[in-house]
Order: structure tokens, then sequence, then C-alpha cells
């Protein structure tokens, strides 16, 4: 989807995108793919966001990676 809604953004003149996410994990090579990159940490996202843990193949999420795309 993300994929599919890149070049049509652009289109209407959109220059940058941003999004989070966590510091490892599938949706990160994901993004990276897609031309995403490392714009900042925002350190305890997910423990201060988030009422329960966020765990990823037995690792907690901590950190959250904003992510940027320039089109």
């Amino acid at each position: 989807l993300l994929k599919s809604v890149l070049p049509q953004l652009s289109n209407k003149g959109i220059s940058r995108v941003e999004l989070g996410t966590g510091t490892f994990g599938y949706q990160l090579t994901y993004y990276q793919r897609l031309g995403f990159r490392v714009d900042s940490i925002v350190k305890d996202h997910f423990l201060l966001n988030y009422p329960e843990p966020i765990y990823e193949n037995g690792i907690q999420h901590k950190d959250m990676l904003r992510l940027y795309a320039q089109l």
C-alpha cells in the first residue's frame, strides 16, 4: 500500500513523508527498502505511550525511530 501511495503523494507536490517505527524488526527493513532514512530517535516512546509492553521476537520495543523519505 505504502509503495503505491508514495508516487501519488509526490504527484500532489508533497516532497517529504515522515513516520515512526520500532528500532528493529521487519517493518524497519521494509521502510528502508522504500527509501526511508532515520531522522531521529524518540527515547522510551513505547514505554511511555503504551499500557502494555510490545515485544517482537522476544525483544521489547522501547525507543521509536522517526524516519523520512524525500519524494
